[in-house]
């Protein structure tokens, strides 16, 4: 997520007749999903995450934001 926005959303996006915007998602850069400018340097990512092999999978808490910084 940046901010309120999904980049990527794994339930949404491993659903059927999903798979051709799943792979254009996954072969885009950062910079293009995400509309940034080039005077921005960085952002700041907020991911959301699971257990692997959790039957509840619930989602961590306590995940710190990711700032990706661009060149």
């Amino acid at each position: 997520m940046k901010g309120n926005t999904p980049i990527y959303f794994h339930a949404i996006l491993n659903g059927p007749g999903k798979e051709k915007e799943k792979e254009k998602v996954l072969n885009s850069q950062v910079l293009d999903l995400l509309g940034i400018d080039q005077e921005e340097k960085y952002v700041d990512l907020t991911l959301t995450m699971v257990r692997i092999g959790d039957a509840e999978e619930k989602i961590l808490n306590g995940v710190p934001p990711v700032r990706v910084y661009f060149e």
